[in-house]
């Protein structure tokens, strides 16, 4: 089949495609955080990259905006409020305080990997609050994503460390914004809700800074910092518009899903830049992710990528150069 057979479809593909995209740019992001965030006071770090990125995404919101006028309503308004401060706000800060104080302990992977988890607790709530039907292979997948990323876990130390702790609070209530997000995401547009996130999330920082008098520690940043700020940005920025827009075209427990895949990534990367070792169960927790993301999202939806992208590459060699 050369394209998908329906409209729906289509969106579902064009979703999953993006959350792929947003699965390999989480997994880069992971790796290049650890370093981002040594030496420099997380919480500013955490402040500027985040107001960074809703400067970033403003103008594509307001294109976005004039191209197609939208309403908002006072609940929806009050939706993006409550997403900035329990997803764009204070679980960065318990992120990547946790992910500093790991670094520190060895255990930088480790909490990689909790962060992982997220798609198990997101599973739980889309069924509960997002009435998503039950499938069985969602729950089949997300056994072989589990002992994927237990595997890879496996060649690695400590297993648990305090920064951890950090970073299991930040998941849990990243799985609680997804799901908002995902309920704001039916009426409202993706880069409506993005920039909802970031910009209501970088005013909970800034007065969070200022309640606690951490200005100091921007202007101390150095230029190397910055510059990790820069790198650090474009990453969110780029999951930011990839992830809303994959959400608001597939179901949340297949998106978390696919978002595993940011796991093998930054392992790869960290064997790359270090030249460790790839173990025997390495490979096998890489292959076990690969496949459950596979399960998860069914046949019938990779069978409409594959029509979705032989079109997309047909379409383009058939056009004049």
């Amino acid at each position: 089949m050369s394209v998908p057979s329906s409209p729906a479809a289509r969106v579902a593909a064009v979703g999953l495609l993006l959350v792929l995209a947003t699965a390999v740019i989480s997994g880069v992001s992971t790796f290049v955080n650890s370093y981002a965030v040594a030496g420099t006071s997380s919480d500013a770090f955490v402040t500027v990259r985040n107001l960074s990125v809703a400067l970033l995404l403003a103008p594509v919101a307001l294109v976005a905006t004039r191209r197609s006028p939208q309403r908002m309503r006072p609940i929806e308004l009050g939706g993006l409020a409550l997403v900035g401060l329990i997803g764009g706000a204070i679980p960065f800060l318990l992120f990547f305080h946790g992910l500093a104080l790991a670094t520190a302990a060895g255990g930088a992977a480790t909490a990689s990997f909790v962060y992982r988890t997220l798609f198990l607790m997101a599973t739980v709530f889309a069924l509960l609050f997002l009435h998503e039907r039950f499938r069985a292979r969602v729950f089949a997948g997300a056994a072989l994503l589990l002992a994927g990323n237990l595997l890879l876990l496996s060649i690695l130390s400590p297993l648990w460390t305090p920064g951890t702790t950090y970073v299991f609070a930040a998941t849990l209530l990243w799985a609680v914004e997804y799901t908002v997000s995902k309920r704001l995401l039916g009426s409202l547009r993706s880069s409506t809700v993005g920039f909802g996130r970031m910009g209501f999330g970088a005013l909970f920082l800034l007065g969070y800074l200022a309640l606690t008098s951490q200005y100091g520690a921007v202007t101390a940043m150095t230029g190397t910092q910055w510059g990790w700020v820069a790198i650090s940005a474009a990453l969110l920025t780029a999951f930011v518009l990839t992830w809303y827009a994959g959400l608001q075209r597939t179901d949340l427990s297949v998106a978390t899903s696919v978002l595993v895949l940011g796991f093998p990534v930054t392992f790869v990367l960290g064997v790359l830049v270090h030249g460790s070792h790839v173990s025997l169960d390495a490979a096998a927790g890489t292959a076990a992710v690969v496949a459950g993301v596979v399960v998860v999202a069914g046949w019938r939806q990779w069978r409409e990528v594959g029509g979705l992208l032989r079109a997309t590459v047909t379409r383009r060699s058939s056009e004049p150069a």
